[in-house]
């Protein structure tokens, strides 16, 4: 208690101080406009996470219509903070139909347009009747999340650079990013399975289906897959069209059960889709997919690894699964008899004490039983030792080794996040030497 007591003060402490410094930063350089004979205005902080959009309001002066002069708006974020700013206008631009692009040109991001922070800041100016760009603005944060300052200065002529005032944020120019041109092709179908198999073969996979079917005129379809007990490896491939020009092949694909629970996803830029799961029992799966170069054949490769024998039957289906699937994803030893300490739990941190025998290494295994998980954290303190795994991307378990030298005793520690959480704790007994 006390020292997560002491963790929030000092995250608390590093918070304030680094939003302490970009106050400072945000009046030294009001004051350098007020020399310069600039009336500044500070407006409220924004505080923004990653993805979030704020449009704000700049405050018009009734004159700006009739006299000369400029107008200024600076966004100051830390000098790791990224985040752009766009225009009303550009705000509100619809995206260019990609049929008016011309053949071959990339798609265009809607997240470049506006103005890019570079170190932390965003300068607009605007003189004259174009002043009337800046009366509302839009902050797209692409940090995990960031405090910003926003100063408006209005000036008879342009107030000169920022660097005067924020020598420590001077930036060169910032090249465009280019276009990398088309992916690479993967290759013909045929010689693609061949490999996804052999390389699952070489892992130890003992039991292989391949699936054909054809895409959809939008390169897209769905699989209804009747799959039994163990791990999967389920590879969701394409056919690469013989004429030019065609789509670039990005297979993407997502599997679910019966329930609509999420087994697994692929989002990456990989030509075929990897699918990687475990099941407790047979179990029907839908794998939707999207992503193939028109109607062009499809090959779904489904390679399985058994379950350890020793993973009881009476923990459930999901439970079996989620242990099956923490011992691959960590690579760990395979238990070779029963545990020798079981233990149920909830949502929330629960410690649980289990006695060794000292000289031998041991396995602790958790997996989720029911409920949607959103996180999972195992730690084993062996003496003066600690161990943890910590799980967010799909958290259906988690799974540490360890040994005891002179102890006779450990403390384990569970940590589930998420909704009607329930898990199960194994320990098994591995043998003596390191883990």
């Amino acid at each position: 208690m006390i020292g997560a007591l002491v963790a929030l003060v000092a995250a608390t402490l590093v918070s304030t101080n680094a939003h302490a410094d970009l106050a400072e930063d945000a009046d030294r350089l009001a004051g350098t406009w007020k020399d310069r004979g600039a009336v500044t205005t500070r407006l409220a902080p924004l505080f923004l996470d990653h993805g979030r959009n704020k449009r704000f309001v700049v405050p018009q002066d009734i004159a700006d219509d009739e006299l000369p002069g400029c107008t200024t708006v600076v966004l100051l974020g830390a000098p790791s903070a990224d985040f752009a700013v766009l225009t009303a206008s550009e705000a509100d631009l619809p995206p260019l139909p990609a049929g008016l692009l011309p053949h071959g040109h990339p798609a265009l991001d809607p997240e470049d347009r506006g103005t890019k922070s570079s170190l932390g800041v965003v300068s607009l100016v605007r003189c004259g009747p174009r002043r009337k760009d800046l009366a509302s603005l839009v902050v797209s944060m692409r940090s995990p999340r960031g405090a910003i300052e926003i100063l408006v200065a209005r000036s008879p002529a342009p107030l000169g650079d920022l660097r005067d005032a924020l020598p420590e944020r001077a930036f060169g120019l910032v090249a465009p990013r280019g276009n990398p041109g088309r992916p690479i092709e993967p290759g013909p179908l045929a010689e693609r399975t061949v490999r996804a198999e052999e390389r699952a073969r070489s892992e130890g996979a003992d039991r292989f289906t391949r699936v054909p079917m054809v895409a959809s005129v939008e390169g897209a379809g769905e699989y209804q897959l009747r799959l039994g007990e163990g791990c999967h490896r389920v590879q969701v491939m394409a056919a690469v069209p013989s004429t030019f020009p065609h789509r670039a092949t990005d297979v993407d694909a997502e599997a679910r059960d019966d329930a609509g629970r999420m087994l697994a996803r692929d989002r990456s830029e990989a030509a075929d889709a990897r699918l990687d799961f475990c099941l407790g029992e047979a179990t029907r799966v839908t794998v939707p997919f999207a992503g193939a170069a028109g109607m062009v054949p499809m090959m779904v490769i489904d390679a399985v690894w058994p379950i350890p024998r020793v993973i009881p039957n009476y923990w459930g289906a999901r439970t079996r699964a989620g242990f099956a699937f923490a011992l691959r994803r960590r690579n760990a030893p395979e238990p070779t008899a029963a545990p020798v300490f079981e233990s149920l739990g909830v949502a929330g941190p629960t410690m649980v004490p289990v006695t060794l025998e000292p000289g031998r290494c041991y396995l602790a295994a958790l997996a989720v039983a029911r409920g949607e998980s959103r996180g999972l954290r195992l730690a084993a303190t062996v003496g003066d030792r600690y161990m943890r795994d910590e799980v967010v991307d799909r958290p259906e378990g988690a799974v540490l080794a360890f040994c005891a030298e002179s102890e006779e005793s450990a403390r384990i520690d569970v940590e589930a996040r998420g909704s009607g959480v329930w898990w199960t704790f194994a320990l098994f007994a591995l043998g003596g030497g390191e883990p």
